[in-house]
C-alpha cells in the first residue's frame, strides 16, 4: 500500500511540474502554438514575405471562413497577414503578438475586438447555482491557466483548423431552441452580462480594468512608428430591435436601452478615453454603418448564431476598405 501511495504521490507531483512547465510554454510562446490556424489563414507566399503592410490579430470574427480580411486582400494590392485565433483574447494574443512583430515588420497593425464577449473572456462568467459544476470549474482555471483554455480550444478542433462557422447549425429563423448554446449559458449564467459588456458598467467595470491594461500591454509592444486600428466589432443586438428583441427571448436584460442602444456606447467610449495618450492607436467604430446596411431582407449576423455572416463580414470589410485604404 505504500508503494503504491509513494507512487501516486510521485506522479501528481510530476504532472503538476509538467502542468506548469506547459503554462509557461504557453505564456512565453516558446513555440508557435497557433501555427495551423496562420497557415490555414494565410497564403505560402505572404507567410514567406517580411516587412508586410498589415498584421492582423482577432477571434473568430478575423479566424472564420469569408472573413473581411480576404475582402480587403481583394480590395487593395497591399499584403495583409492574418493571425486570427478562434476563440482567443487579448490575453492569449499578447503570449504571441511580440514572434509575429518581430518577423514581419509590419508598417499598420489591425486589432480585431469583439463587444460581446472580450470583457468576459479576460474574467470568464460563474454561476455555481444555475451552471454545471465542471462548466464553472474550467472557466475558474482558465482564468489563471492560460493554457488550459489553449488546451480545450485543440480539443475541440483536433479535426480542422479553421471552422467554418456558418456550417454548425440551422439559420433559416431565429429560435431559441436552436440558438448559440454558450450565448445561452452566458445568460443562464447572468441575464445582463450583454448590457453590462456594452455599456462596461457594474460588476464589469473590474473586468474592463483587466481588459485595458493588457491592451496597453498589447499596444505598448508595438514600435511608436507602427499604425495601429482597434476595430470594434458590436455584438449583433446593438444594431436594431430585430436582434435585441431576440436576445431577451434568449433571456437577456437590460436596465436602460438607451443607454445600451448608443453609437458611442460605454465600452467603446471608456476606451478611447483610455486610449487617447497613444499617438499611433486609432479606434474604429463600424456600429452606424452597419446598422445602416442590416434589413430584413438581408441581416448581418446569423439568426441563430452572434458571428456576422458573409454578408457582414463584407459589409465591415467594406468600412475598412475606406477607414483604411481609401487615403492611402
Amino acid at each position: 500500500m505504500k508503494k503504491v501511495l509513494r507512487w501516486l504521490y510521485q506522479t501528481v507531483i510530476v504532472l503538476i511540474i509538467v502542468f506548469f512547465l506547459f503554462e509557461l510554454s504557453y505564456r512565453f510562446s516558446v513555440i508557435d502554438f497557433y501555427k495551423a490556424e496562420f497557415t490555414s489563414l494565410n497564403e505560402a507566399n505572404d507567410i514567406e514575405s517580411k516587412n508586410i503592410n498589415y498584421l492582423v490579430f482577432g477571434d473568430s470574427f478575423s479566424a472564420t471562413t469569408d472573413n473581411y480580411i480576404e475582402y480587403l486582400r481583394s480590395s487593395s494590392d497591399k499584403t495583409f497577414i492574418n493571425s486570427g485565433v478562434q476563440g482567443i483574447g487579448v490575453k492569449q494574443v499578447n503570449t504571441f503578438v511580440n514572434r509575429r512583430i518581430q518577423k514581419y515588420q509590419p508598417k499598420n497593425i489591425i486589432y480585431q475586438v469583439y463587444v460581446g464577449n472580450d470583457l468576459i473572456d479576460v474574467d470568464h462568467l460563474t454561476n455555481y447555482k444555475e451552471l454545471p459544476l465542471i462548466r464553472n470549474v474550467y472557466w475558474d482555471v482558465s482564468d489563471m491557466f492560460l493554457s488550459s483554455s489553449y488546451v480545450n480550444y485543440r480539443l475541440g478542433h483536433f479535426k480542422s483548423s479553421v471552422a467554418p462557422i456558418n456550417k454548425t447549425f440551422n439559420d433559416q429563423r431565429f429560435s431559441v431552441k436552436d440558438y448559440n448554446q454558450r450565448s445561452k449559458l452566458y445568460f443562464k449564467s447572468d441575464s445582463a452580462y450583454l448590457y453590462k459588456s456594452v455599456t462596461a458598467e457594474g460588476s464589469f467595470q473590474h473586468r474592463y480594468a483587466i481588459w485595458i491594461d493588457e491592451l496597453k500591454e498589447f499596444i505598448e509592444g508595438i514600435p511608436t512608428d507602427v499604425q495601429v486600428f482597434i476595430v470594434f466589432v458590436p455584438h449583433c443586438s446593438q444594431l436594431n430591435s430585430f436582434y435585441f428583441n431576440n436576445m431577451r427571448q434568449l433571456g437577456a436584460k437590460f436596465s436602460d436601452e438607451t443607454e445600451f442602444k448608443k453609437t458611442e456606447y460605454g465600452f467603446f467610449d471608456k476606451a478611447s478615453l483610455d486610449i487617447q495618450q497613444y499617438q499611433n492607436v486609432t479606434l474604429l467604430n463600424p456600429l452606424e454603418q452597419l446598422r445602416e446596411k442590416d434589413t430584413k431582407e438581408k441581416r448581418l449576423y446569423y439568426l441563430n448564431d452572434p458571428h456576422l455572416n458573409e454578408y457582414g463580414q463584407k459589409v465591415l470589410g467594406t468600412f475598412l476598405v475606406e477607414e483604411l485604404l481609401s487615403n492611402e
